[in-house]
Protein backbone atom coordinates (compact mmCIF):
# COMPACT_ATOMS: atom_id res chain seq x y z
CA UNK A 1 0.00 0.00 0.00
CA UNK A 2 2.97 2.56 1.10
CA UNK A 3 4.59 2.01 -2.45
CA UNK A 4 1.05 2.58 -4.09
CA UNK A 5 0.84 5.66 -2.58
CA UNK A 6 4.55 6.68 -2.99
CA UNK A 7 3.83 5.75 -7.18
CA UNK A 8 0.73 7.92 -7.43
CA UNK A 9 2.60 10.92 -5.29
CA UNK A 10 5.72 10.43 -7.97
CA UNK A 11 3.08 10.57 -10.95
CA UNK A 12 1.30 13.17 -9.53
CA UNK A 13 4.15 15.32 -8.31
CA UNK A 14 4.71 17.08 -12.28
CA UNK A 15 1.10 17.90 -12.32
CA UNK A 16 0.65 19.81 -8.97
CA UNK A 17 3.69 21.14 -9.96
CA UNK A 18 2.86 23.23 -13.27
CA UNK A 19 -0.48 24.03 -11.34
CA UNK A 20 1.49 25.75 -8.59
CA UNK A 21 3.71 27.88 -11.05
CA UNK A 22 0.32 28.45 -13.29
CA UNK A 23 -1.45 29.76 -9.69
CA UNK A 24 1.69 31.70 -8.53
CA UNK A 25 1.88 33.14 -11.72
CA UNK A 26 -1.63 34.35 -12.21
CA UNK A 27 -1.93 35.50 -8.07
CA UNK A 28 -2.22 38.81 -8.52
CA UNK A 29 -4.96 38.67 -10.64
CA UNK A 30 -6.76 36.05 -8.44
CA UNK A 31 -6.14 38.38 -5.48
CA UNK A 32 -6.93 42.00 -6.77
CA UNK A 33 -10.06 40.52 -8.39
CA UNK A 34 -8.91 42.55 -11.66
CA UNK A 35 -9.79 42.28 -15.31
CA UNK A 36 -7.45 42.67 -18.11
CA UNK A 37 -8.49 44.37 -21.46
CA UNK A 38 -6.44 43.76 -24.04
CA UNK A 39 -6.74 44.27 -28.10
CA UNK A 40 -8.69 41.38 -29.14
CA UNK A 41 -10.86 41.07 -25.27
CA UNK A 42 -13.62 42.70 -26.57
CA UNK A 43 -14.36 40.67 -29.78
CA UNK A 44 -14.15 37.48 -28.29
CA UNK A 45 -16.51 39.18 -24.84
CA UNK A 46 -18.93 39.42 -27.92
CA UNK A 47 -18.82 36.36 -29.70
CA UNK A 48 -19.04 34.22 -26.64
CA UNK A 49 -22.01 36.32 -25.03
CA UNK A 50 -23.81 36.12 -28.12
CA UNK A 51 -23.82 32.27 -27.66
CA UNK A 52 -24.53 32.60 -23.90
CA UNK A 53 -27.67 34.93 -24.79
CA UNK A 54 -28.69 32.33 -27.26
CA UNK A 55 -28.32 29.69 -24.68
CA UNK A 56 -30.09 31.35 -22.00
CA UNK A 57 -32.77 32.46 -24.22
CA UNK A 58 -33.39 29.94 -27.07
CA UNK A 59 -33.32 32.00 -29.62
CA UNK A 60 -31.01 29.96 -31.92
CA UNK A 61 -28.88 31.54 -34.85
CA UNK A 62 -25.63 29.77 -36.03
CA UNK A 63 -24.89 32.60 -38.42
CA UNK A 64 -26.36 36.12 -37.62
CA UNK A 65 -25.24 37.35 -34.35
CA UNK A 66 -28.39 39.32 -32.85
CA UNK A 67 -27.41 40.45 -29.14
CA UNK A 68 -23.98 41.92 -29.58
CA UNK A 69 -21.60 43.30 -32.10
CA UNK A 70 -24.16 46.46 -32.13
CA UNK A 71 -26.78 43.99 -33.05
CA UNK A 72 -26.07 44.26 -36.77
CA UNK A 73 -26.74 40.63 -37.71
CA UNK A 74 -22.87 40.41 -38.82
CA UNK A 75 -21.61 36.84 -39.08
CA UNK A 76 -18.73 36.07 -36.85
CA UNK A 77 -19.56 32.93 -34.90
CA UNK A 78 -20.20 30.71 -37.77
CA UNK A 79 -16.71 31.39 -39.20
CA UNK A 80 -14.55 31.31 -36.12
CA UNK A 81 -14.28 28.08 -34.26
CA UNK A 82 -18.10 27.61 -33.83
CA UNK A 83 -18.79 24.44 -31.66
CA UNK A 84 -15.65 26.17 -29.34
CA UNK A 85 -17.45 29.62 -29.21
CA UNK A 86 -20.75 27.37 -27.56
CA UNK A 87 -17.93 26.18 -24.85
CA UNK A 88 -17.04 29.63 -24.27
CA UNK A 89 -21.02 30.37 -23.87
CA UNK A 90 -21.42 27.60 -21.77
CA UNK A 91 -18.98 28.37 -19.28
CA UNK A 92 -20.05 32.08 -19.81
CA UNK A 93 -23.07 30.53 -17.80
CA UNK A 94 -21.41 29.40 -14.88
CA UNK A 95 -19.05 32.36 -14.60
CA UNK A 96 -21.09 35.83 -13.60
CA UNK A 97 -18.67 38.13 -14.24
CA UNK A 98 -15.61 39.07 -16.64
CA UNK A 99 -13.08 38.37 -14.22
CA UNK A 100 -14.23 34.90 -13.42
CA UNK A 101 -13.99 33.77 -16.64
CA UNK A 102 -10.51 35.35 -17.64
CA UNK A 103 -9.18 33.71 -14.42
CA UNK A 104 -11.06 30.12 -15.57
CA UNK A 105 -9.87 30.51 -18.72
CA UNK A 106 -6.31 31.48 -18.16
CA UNK A 107 -5.60 28.57 -15.53
CA UNK A 108 -7.48 25.84 -18.31
CA UNK A 109 -5.26 27.44 -21.23
CA UNK A 110 -2.08 27.06 -19.11
CA UNK A 111 -2.74 24.00 -17.70
CA UNK A 112 -3.86 22.25 -20.53
CA UNK A 113 -1.14 23.11 -22.71
CA UNK A 114 1.18 22.64 -20.25
CA UNK A 115 0.42 19.08 -19.54
CA UNK A 116 0.71 18.49 -23.24
CA UNK A 117 4.17 19.74 -23.38
CA UNK A 118 4.84 17.47 -20.69
CA UNK A 119 3.47 14.46 -22.27
CA UNK A 120 5.24 15.22 -25.24
CA UNK A 121 8.48 15.34 -23.48
CA UNK A 122 7.48 12.03 -21.67
CA UNK A 123 6.52 10.74 -24.88
CA UNK A 124 10.16 10.61 -26.02
CA UNK A 125 11.69 9.65 -22.69
CA UNK A 126 12.49 12.80 -21.66
CA UNK A 127 13.77 13.36 -17.61
CA UNK A 128 10.37 14.15 -15.57
CA UNK A 129 12.35 17.39 -14.47
CA UNK A 130 13.04 18.52 -17.94
CA UNK A 131 9.54 17.89 -18.94
CA UNK A 132 8.34 19.66 -15.82
CA UNK A 133 11.35 22.83 -17.36
CA UNK A 134 9.74 22.64 -20.96
CA UNK A 135 6.03 22.67 -20.44
CA UNK A 136 6.83 25.79 -17.96
CA UNK A 137 8.73 27.11 -20.56
CA UNK A 138 6.42 26.10 -23.40
CA UNK A 139 3.26 28.13 -21.44
CA UNK A 140 5.37 31.13 -20.63
CA UNK A 141 6.30 32.19 -24.21
CA UNK A 142 5.35 32.94 -27.47
CA UNK A 143 1.49 32.47 -28.28
CA UNK A 144 0.11 31.08 -25.01
CA UNK A 145 0.72 33.98 -22.64
CA UNK A 146 -0.87 36.21 -25.31
CA UNK A 147 -4.19 34.62 -24.26
CA UNK A 148 -3.53 36.81 -20.41
CA UNK A 149 -1.91 39.43 -21.90
CA UNK A 150 -4.76 40.15 -24.53
CA UNK A 151 -6.66 37.39 -25.61
CA UNK A 152 -5.51 36.38 -28.50
CA UNK A 153 -6.88 33.35 -29.89
CA UNK A 154 -3.37 32.15 -31.26
CA UNK A 155 -2.98 31.15 -27.78
CA UNK A 156 -5.63 27.97 -27.86
CA UNK A 157 -4.66 26.55 -31.26
CA UNK A 158 -1.08 26.60 -29.48
CA UNK A 159 -2.87 24.60 -26.47
CA UNK A 160 -3.77 21.72 -28.85
CA UNK A 161 0.13 21.69 -31.06
CA UNK A 162 1.83 19.76 -28.16
CA UNK A 163 -1.04 16.73 -28.29
CA UNK A 164 -0.40 17.26 -32.20
CA UNK A 165 3.09 16.41 -31.95
CA UNK A 166 2.43 13.64 -30.15
CA UNK A 167 1.53 12.09 -33.39
CA UNK A 168 4.02 13.29 -35.39
CA UNK A 169 6.64 11.33 -33.19
CA UNK A 170 4.30 8.45 -34.00
CA UNK A 171 4.88 9.30 -37.45
CA UNK A 172 8.44 9.11 -37.06
CA UNK A 173 8.90 6.57 -34.00
CA UNK A 174 6.10 3.94 -34.65
CA UNK A 175 7.17 1.59 -37.41
CA UNK A 176 4.38 -0.34 -37.81
CA UNK A 177 1.74 1.90 -37.40
CA UNK A 178 2.93 5.62 -37.83
CA UNK A 179 -0.23 6.67 -38.17
CA UNK A 180 -2.15 6.42 -35.17
CA UNK A 181 -5.66 7.29 -36.82
CA UNK A 182 -8.13 8.62 -34.08
CA UNK A 183 -5.82 10.46 -32.17
CA UNK A 184 -4.27 12.27 -35.65
CA UNK A 185 -8.00 12.97 -36.91
CA UNK A 186 -8.96 14.51 -33.12
CA UNK A 187 -5.79 16.59 -32.62
CA UNK A 188 -5.91 18.10 -36.32
CA UNK A 189 -9.93 18.31 -35.24
CA UNK A 190 -9.20 19.95 -32.05
CA UNK A 191 -7.76 22.93 -33.80
CA UNK A 192 -9.32 23.58 -36.93
CA UNK A 193 -12.47 24.09 -34.33
CA UNK A 194 -10.56 26.34 -32.64
CA UNK A 195 -7.99 28.59 -34.38
CA UNK A 196 -8.49 28.32 -38.00
CA UNK A 197 -4.88 30.09 -38.84
CA UNK A 198 -3.59 27.53 -36.62
CA UNK A 199 -4.74 24.62 -38.60
CA UNK A 200 -2.84 26.13 -41.72
CA UNK A 201 0.06 26.33 -39.88
CA UNK A 202 0.15 22.90 -38.70
CA UNK A 203 0.56 22.13 -42.12
CA UNK A 204 3.69 23.07 -42.62
CA UNK A 205 4.66 20.51 -39.68
CA UNK A 206 2.68 17.53 -40.93
CA UNK A 207 3.87 18.07 -45.26
CA UNK A 208 7.16 16.87 -44.36
CA UNK A 209 6.80 14.79 -41.60
CA UNK A 210 4.34 13.16 -43.69
CA UNK A 211 6.23 12.60 -46.48
CA UNK A 212 9.33 10.97 -44.11
CA UNK A 213 7.09 8.72 -42.23
CA UNK A 214 5.77 7.64 -46.04
CA UNK A 215 9.33 6.68 -47.18
CA UNK A 216 10.38 5.16 -44.25
CA UNK A 217 7.46 2.70 -43.93
CA UNK A 218 7.35 -0.64 -45.17
CA UNK A 219 3.48 -0.82 -45.52
CA UNK A 220 3.06 1.89 -47.98
CA UNK A 221 -0.58 0.48 -48.43
CA UNK A 222 -1.42 0.30 -45.10
CA UNK A 223 -0.32 3.86 -44.77
CA UNK A 224 -2.45 5.71 -47.77
CA UNK A 225 -5.76 3.79 -46.03
CA UNK A 226 -4.84 5.04 -42.50
CA UNK A 227 -4.45 8.46 -44.06
CA UNK A 228 -7.34 8.86 -45.73
CA UNK A 229 -9.52 7.84 -42.84
CA UNK A 230 -7.83 10.62 -40.70
CA UNK A 231 -8.81 12.72 -43.97
CA UNK A 232 -12.38 11.63 -43.89
CA UNK A 233 -12.67 11.38 -40.10
CA UNK A 234 -11.22 15.40 -39.73
CA UNK A 235 -13.70 16.48 -42.22
CA UNK A 236 -16.49 15.12 -40.83
CA UNK A 237 -15.21 16.65 -37.28
CA UNK A 238 -14.71 20.25 -38.50
CA UNK A 239 -17.58 19.98 -40.87
CA UNK A 240 -19.30 23.06 -39.35
CA UNK A 241 -15.84 25.03 -39.43
CA UNK A 242 -15.63 24.70 -43.91
CA UNK A 243 -19.47 24.36 -43.99
CA UNK A 244 -19.77 28.03 -42.51
CA UNK A 245 -16.99 28.77 -44.54
CA UNK A 246 -18.39 27.31 -48.16
CA UNK A 247 -21.92 29.29 -47.45
CA UNK A 248 -20.49 32.66 -46.62
CA UNK A 249 -17.25 32.76 -49.33
CA UNK A 250 -19.06 31.00 -52.02
CA UNK A 251 -21.53 33.79 -52.65
CA UNK A 252 -20.19 37.16 -50.60
CA UNK A 253 -16.87 39.66 -50.56
CA UNK A 254 -15.86 39.03 -47.31
CA UNK A 255 -13.85 42.32 -45.98
CA UNK A 256 -10.31 40.86 -44.75
CA UNK A 257 -8.90 42.47 -41.30
CA UNK A 258 -6.79 45.47 -40.83
CA UNK A 259 -3.97 45.71 -42.50
CA UNK A 260 -0.69 46.02 -40.85
CA UNK A 261 2.73 46.96 -40.98
CA UNK A 262 4.35 43.05 -41.12
CA UNK A 263 7.75 44.32 -40.40
CA UNK A 264 6.98 45.39 -37.17
CA UNK A 265 5.59 42.19 -35.84
CA UNK A 266 8.60 40.13 -36.47
CA UNK A 267 9.93 38.09 -33.79
CA UNK A 268 12.80 40.41 -32.04
CA UNK A 269 14.87 40.22 -29.14
CA UNK A 270 13.67 41.68 -25.53
CA UNK A 271 14.93 41.47 -22.32
CA UNK A 272 11.58 41.76 -20.66
CA UNK A 273 9.18 40.00 -22.41
CA UNK A 274 8.25 36.65 -24.02
CA UNK A 275 4.69 36.39 -25.72
CA UNK A 276 4.08 36.94 -29.14
CA UNK A 277 6.85 38.29 -31.00
CA UNK A 278 9.27 39.19 -28.23
CA UNK A 279 11.65 36.51 -27.53
CA UNK A 280 14.49 36.73 -24.60
CA UNK A 281 18.17 36.84 -26.06
CA UNK A 282 18.71 33.60 -23.04
CA UNK A 283 15.85 31.45 -24.82
CA UNK A 284 17.35 32.21 -28.63
CA UNK A 285 20.85 30.82 -27.42
CA UNK A 286 19.12 27.83 -25.79
CA UNK A 287 17.26 27.15 -29.08
CA UNK A 288 19.97 28.09 -31.43
CA UNK A 289 22.08 25.91 -29.54
CA UNK A 290 19.66 23.36 -30.06
CA UNK A 291 19.80 24.01 -33.50
CA UNK A 292 23.78 23.44 -33.96
CA UNK A 293 23.04 20.27 -31.37
CA UNK A 294 20.57 18.41 -34.13
CA UNK A 295 22.88 19.21 -36.83
CA UNK A 296 25.78 17.96 -35.46
CA UNK A 297 23.95 14.84 -34.53
CA UNK A 298 21.79 14.41 -37.63
CA UNK A 299 22.86 10.91 -38.45
CA UNK A 300 22.67 9.31 -35.29
CA UNK A 301 19.23 11.57 -33.94
CA UNK A 302 17.61 11.84 -37.40
CA UNK A 303 14.30 12.11 -35.54
CA UNK A 304 15.50 15.01 -33.40
CA UNK A 305 17.05 16.78 -36.62
CA UNK A 306 13.93 16.61 -38.48
CA UNK A 307 12.09 18.79 -35.68
CA UNK A 308 14.59 21.19 -34.72
CA UNK A 309 15.27 21.97 -38.30
CA UNK A 310 11.75 22.77 -38.97
CA UNK A 311 10.58 24.46 -36.23
CA UNK A 312 14.01 26.95 -36.22
CA UNK A 313 13.47 27.18 -39.51
CA UNK A 314 9.93 28.31 -38.75
CA UNK A 315 11.33 30.98 -35.95
CA UNK A 316 14.06 32.24 -38.54
CA UNK A 317 11.55 33.01 -41.16
CA UNK A 318 9.18 34.69 -38.88
CA UNK A 319 11.95 37.03 -37.35
CA UNK A 320 13.56 39.89 -38.89
CA UNK A 321 16.88 38.56 -39.29
CA UNK A 322 15.94 36.34 -42.02
CA UNK A 323 13.32 37.80 -44.09
CA UNK A 324 12.13 41.47 -45.55
CA UNK A 325 8.49 41.01 -44.39
CA UNK A 326 8.16 44.86 -45.82
CA UNK A 327 9.35 43.79 -48.61
CA UNK A 328 6.94 40.69 -49.15
CA UNK A 329 4.32 42.93 -47.91
CA UNK A 330 4.84 45.25 -50.63
CA UNK A 331 4.74 42.89 -53.81
CA UNK A 332 2.20 40.64 -52.14
CA UNK A 333 -0.24 42.93 -50.44
CA UNK A 334 -3.06 40.31 -49.69
CA UNK A 335 -0.85 38.51 -47.05
CA UNK A 336 -1.11 41.60 -44.23
CA UNK A 337 -4.57 41.27 -44.20
CA UNK A 338 -4.79 37.06 -43.96
CA UNK A 339 -1.34 36.44 -42.27
CA UNK A 340 -0.86 40.06 -40.34
CA UNK A 341 1.54 38.93 -38.05
CA UNK A 342 4.64 36.70 -38.68
CA UNK A 343 5.34 36.38 -34.94
CA UNK A 344 2.23 33.70 -35.50
CA UNK A 345 5.13 31.26 -36.42
CA UNK A 346 6.15 31.14 -33.02
CA UNK A 347 2.63 28.98 -32.27
CA UNK A 348 4.50 25.50 -34.28
CA UNK A 349 8.11 26.79 -34.08
CA UNK A 350 8.46 27.17 -30.13
CA UNK A 351 6.62 23.36 -29.48
CA UNK A 352 8.76 22.08 -32.51
CA UNK A 353 12.28 23.27 -31.29
CA UNK A 354 10.97 22.14 -27.48
CA UNK A 355 10.34 18.82 -28.49
CA UNK A 356 13.97 18.58 -29.86
CA UNK A 357 15.13 19.61 -27.09
CA UNK A 358 12.98 17.09 -24.95
CA UNK A 359 14.66 14.46 -27.80
CA UNK A 360 18.23 16.01 -27.06
CA UNK A 361 18.08 15.50 -23.06
CA UNK A 362 16.70 12.16 -23.31
CA UNK A 363 19.05 10.27 -25.69
CA UNK A 364 22.03 11.74 -22.99
CA UNK A 365 19.83 10.73 -20.06
CA UNK A 366 19.58 7.30 -21.66
CA UNK A 367 23.06 7.02 -22.45
CA UNK A 368 23.72 7.73 -19.39
CA UNK A 369 25.97 10.60 -19.68
CA UNK A 370 27.46 13.08 -16.43
CA UNK A 371 29.22 15.70 -18.48
CA UNK A 372 28.82 19.28 -16.97
CA UNK A 373 27.74 20.49 -20.25
CA UNK A 374 24.82 18.79 -19.74
CA UNK A 375 24.43 20.03 -16.35
CA UNK A 376 24.48 23.02 -17.55
CA UNK A 377 22.33 22.56 -20.01
CA UNK A 378 19.80 21.56 -17.90
CA UNK A 379 21.06 24.98 -15.49
CA UNK A 380 20.60 27.25 -18.03
CA UNK A 381 16.54 26.00 -19.58
CA UNK A 382 16.08 26.99 -15.91
CA UNK A 383 17.01 30.11 -15.96
CA UNK A 384 15.69 30.81 -19.58
CA UNK A 385 12.10 28.98 -17.54
CA UNK A 386 11.96 31.42 -14.74
CA UNK A 387 12.70 34.53 -16.85
CA UNK A 388 9.44 33.53 -19.16
CA UNK A 389 7.70 32.89 -16.22
CA UNK A 390 8.36 35.96 -14.52
CA UNK A 391 7.88 37.61 -18.01
CA UNK A 392 4.55 36.57 -17.54
CA UNK A 393 3.67 37.70 -13.83
CA UNK A 394 4.97 40.93 -14.36
CA UNK A 395 2.26 41.51 -17.33
CA UNK A 396 -0.39 40.04 -14.64
CA UNK A 397 0.85 42.28 -12.36
CA UNK A 398 0.89 45.62 -14.20
CA UNK A 399 -2.20 44.85 -15.67
CA UNK A 400 -3.66 44.74 -11.81
CA UNK A 401 -2.13 47.59 -11.16
CA UNK A 402 -3.17 49.98 -14.21
CA UNK A 403 0.46 50.06 -15.08
CA UNK A 404 0.04 48.06 -18.59
CA UNK A 405 -1.51 50.73 -20.63
CA UNK A 406 -1.14 48.88 -23.90
CA UNK A 407 -3.28 46.04 -22.54
CA UNK A 408 -4.97 46.51 -18.92
CA UNK A 409 -6.88 49.36 -20.71
CA UNK A 410 -5.98 49.71 -23.98
CA UNK A 411 -8.24 50.03 -27.03
CA UNK A 412 -11.52 49.69 -24.86
CA UNK A 413 -10.81 53.00 -22.52
CA UNK A 414 -7.96 54.60 -24.52
CA UNK A 415 -6.58 55.80 -21.31
CA UNK A 416 -9.55 57.64 -20.31
CA UNK A 417 -10.98 55.55 -17.30
CA UNK A 418 -9.30 54.66 -14.14
CA UNK A 419 -8.56 51.04 -13.59
CA UNK A 420 -10.90 51.34 -11.24
CA UNK A 421 -13.62 51.91 -13.54
CA UNK A 422 -12.63 49.42 -15.60
CA UNK A 423 -12.67 47.36 -13.14
CA UNK A 424 -16.05 48.06 -12.01
CA UNK A 425 -17.68 47.54 -15.27
CA UNK A 426 -16.17 44.83 -15.62
CA UNK A 427 -17.57 43.13 -13.42
CA UNK A 428 -20.96 42.18 -15.19
CA UNK A 429 -20.89 40.77 -18.92
CA UNK A 430 -23.24 43.71 -20.20
CA UNK A 431 -21.52 46.79 -19.18
CA UNK A 432 -18.80 46.47 -21.42
CA UNK A 433 -20.98 46.15 -24.58
CA UNK A 434 -22.62 49.67 -23.57
CA UNK A 435 -19.24 51.24 -23.49
CA UNK A 436 -17.62 49.77 -26.09
CA UNK A 437 -18.40 50.49 -29.89
CA UNK A 438 -16.97 47.56 -32.69
CA UNK A 439 -16.40 48.55 -35.78
CA UNK A 440 -13.88 46.17 -37.16
CA UNK A 441 -14.48 45.62 -40.63
CA UNK A 442 -14.23 41.76 -40.13
CA UNK A 443 -16.37 39.81 -41.66
CA UNK A 444 -18.41 42.67 -42.94
CA UNK A 445 -19.33 41.73 -46.78
CA UNK A 446 -18.81 44.24 -49.22
CA UNK A 447 -20.52 44.96 -52.41
CA UNK A 448 -16.96 46.58 -53.89
CA UNK A 449 -13.23 46.22 -53.60
CA UNK A 450 -12.12 49.08 -50.67
CA UNK A 451 -9.23 49.80 -48.30
CA UNK A 452 -9.97 48.53 -44.81
CA UNK A 453 -9.71 51.75 -43.47
CA UNK A 454 -12.63 52.93 -45.64
CA UNK A 455 -14.93 49.59 -44.23
CA UNK A 456 -14.33 50.85 -40.99
CA UNK A 457 -15.67 55.24 -41.68
CA UNK A 458 -18.68 53.39 -43.45
CA UNK A 459 -19.71 50.53 -40.62
CA UNK A 460 -18.54 53.33 -38.03
CA UNK A 461 -21.25 55.68 -40.22
CA UNK A 462 -24.28 52.78 -39.81
CA UNK A 463 -23.25 52.03 -36.08
CA UNK A 464 -23.86 55.96 -35.15
CA UNK A 465 -27.46 55.89 -35.71
CA UNK A 466 -28.10 52.41 -34.59
CA UNK A 467 -29.67 53.56 -30.69
CA UNK A 468 -32.43 55.11 -32.75
CA UNK A 469 -33.90 51.68 -33.71
CA UNK A 470 -35.24 49.27 -30.59
CA UNK A 471 -33.39 45.85 -31.57
CA UNK A 472 -35.87 42.94 -30.75
CA UNK A 473 -34.53 39.28 -31.52
CA UNK A 474 -37.26 36.74 -32.22
CA UNK A 475 -37.51 32.78 -31.24
CA UNK A 476 -36.44 31.99 -34.83
CA UNK A 477 -33.48 33.14 -34.30
CA UNK A 478 -34.65 36.66 -36.70
CA UNK A 479 -34.05 39.96 -35.60
CA UNK A 480 -36.59 42.85 -36.02
CA UNK A 481 -35.95 46.99 -35.56
CA UNK A 482 -38.72 49.14 -35.08
CA UNK A 483 -38.57 53.04 -34.82
CA UNK A 484 -40.93 55.98 -35.56
CA UNK A 485 -40.17 58.45 -38.20
CA UNK A 486 -41.65 61.82 -38.76
CA UNK A 487 -41.57 61.96 -42.46
CA UNK A 488 -41.22 59.39 -45.57
CA UNK A 489 -37.85 59.55 -46.77
CA UNK A 490 -35.29 56.83 -47.57
CA UNK A 491 -32.72 55.77 -44.55
CA UNK A 492 -29.70 53.39 -44.68
CA UNK A 493 -30.39 51.03 -41.43
CA UNK A 494 -27.88 49.88 -38.93
CA UNK A 495 -27.82 46.48 -40.35
CA UNK A 496 -25.39 44.00 -41.98
CA UNK A 497 -27.02 42.00 -44.87
CA UNK A 498 -25.26 38.90 -46.83
CA UNK A 499 -26.61 36.99 -49.97
CA UNK A 500 -28.44 34.69 -47.86
CA UNK A 501 -29.89 37.54 -45.69
CA UNK A 502 -33.83 37.66 -45.87
CA UNK A 503 -35.24 41.36 -45.12
CA UNK A 504 -39.33 41.58 -44.39
CA UNK A 505 -40.08 45.53 -44.91
CA UNK A 506 -43.25 46.39 -42.61
CA UNK A 507 -44.85 43.17 -43.47
CA UNK A 508 -44.00 43.05 -46.96
CA UNK A 509 -40.97 40.69 -48.14
CA UNK A 510 -38.42 42.45 -50.70
CA UNK A 511 -37.19 40.32 -53.42
CA UNK A 512 -34.74 42.92 -54.22
CA UNK A 513 -32.98 45.32 -51.52
CA UNK A 514 -30.72 48.80 -52.08
CA UNK A 515 -27.75 48.15 -50.68
CA UNK A 516 -24.49 50.61 -49.39
CA UNK A 517 -21.27 49.07 -49.96
CA UNK A 518 -20.68 47.14 -46.73
CA UNK A 519 -24.18 45.38 -47.51
CA UNK A 520 -26.67 47.79 -45.13
CA UNK A 521 -30.24 48.03 -46.65
CA UNK A 522 -31.33 51.23 -47.78
CA UNK A 523 -34.69 51.66 -47.63
CA UNK A 524 -37.49 53.93 -47.84
CA UNK A 525 -39.47 54.44 -44.18
CA UNK A 526 -43.15 55.70 -43.95
CA UNK A 527 -44.19 58.10 -41.65
CA UNK A 528 -45.04 56.65 -38.18
CA UNK A 529 -44.74 53.67 -36.94
CA UNK A 530 -41.97 51.24 -38.94
CA UNK A 531 -40.52 47.24 -38.98
CA UNK A 532 -38.10 45.48 -40.69
CA UNK A 533 -37.23 41.77 -39.82
CA UNK A 534 -33.61 40.14 -40.83
CA UNK A 535 -32.84 36.46 -41.12
CA UNK A 536 -30.22 34.69 -42.30
CA UNK A 537 -31.74 31.77 -44.68
CA UNK A 538 -29.52 28.90 -43.42
CA UNK A 539 -29.38 26.34 -46.76
CA UNK A 540 -30.65 22.77 -46.05
CA UNK A 541 -27.19 20.82 -47.08
CA UNK A 542 -25.54 22.63 -44.12
CA UNK A 543 -27.97 21.83 -41.50
CA UNK A 544 -27.32 18.32 -42.43
CA UNK A 545 -23.64 18.93 -42.52
CA UNK A 546 -24.19 20.41 -39.22
CA UNK A 547 -25.95 17.50 -37.27
CA UNK A 548 -23.08 14.83 -39.02
CA UNK A 549 -20.57 17.05 -37.34
CA UNK A 550 -22.23 17.17 -33.73
CA UNK A 551 -23.33 13.41 -34.06
CA UNK A 552 -19.37 12.44 -35.38
CA UNK A 553 -18.33 14.32 -31.80
CA UNK A 554 -20.50 12.53 -29.88
CA UNK A 555 -19.16 9.29 -31.22
CA UNK A 556 -15.86 10.39 -30.81
CA UNK A 557 -15.93 11.40 -27.31
CA UNK A 558 -17.96 7.92 -26.23
CA UNK A 559 -14.92 6.50 -28.14
CA UNK A 560 -12.98 7.97 -25.46
CA UNK A 561 -14.86 7.57 -22.83
CA UNK A 562 -14.75 3.66 -23.38
CA UNK A 563 -11.88 3.60 -23.78
CA UNK A 564 -10.92 5.14 -20.67
CA UNK A 565 -13.59 2.99 -18.92
CA UNK A 566 -11.64 0.06 -19.83
CA UNK A 567 -8.56 0.87 -18.86
CA UNK A 568 -9.82 2.14 -15.33
CA UNK A 569 -11.15 -1.51 -15.58
CA UNK A 570 -8.50 -3.52 -15.85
Amino acid sequence: MKKLKEKYFRELLPYSLIFLVIIATLYVQIAVHSTNMGADNYFHFARFYDIKAQLMTGKFNWFQTNFTFEQTGKVINALYGPLFAYLNGMLLLVAKTWYQYEVITNILLNFIAAIGMYKLAQKVKAPKNVSVILALLYINTGMIPSWIEGMNFSAWGGVFIPYLLIQVVNLLEDKEKPIHVVGLMTCISLIANTHLLSTLLIVLVLAPVVLISFIKTQDKKSFIIDLLKVAVGTIILTASVWGGLLVIYSQNTIATPYSVNMGMFTIHLSHFQAFRQFIFPSALLLFTGQFIYAVLHCKKQFNNFVVTFIGYCLLLIGSKWFLDWNWIQMKLPIISGIFQFPFRLTSVAYPLILLGLAYTFATNAKQKKSYKEWNYAVIFSIFVMVQACFSTYKVVLDTAQGQNGENSISLVTQMRYSPDYVKKWTQSQTGIFDLYENAQPDYLPLNKKMPSRVVVEKYRAILAVRKKYQHIVNRDGSLTLRWRAKKQKKVTLPLVMYKQSRLIVNGKKKNKINQNDIGAPIIVQKKGENTVNLKFMVPLWFNILLAINILGWIVLIGYYARKKYLIAKK
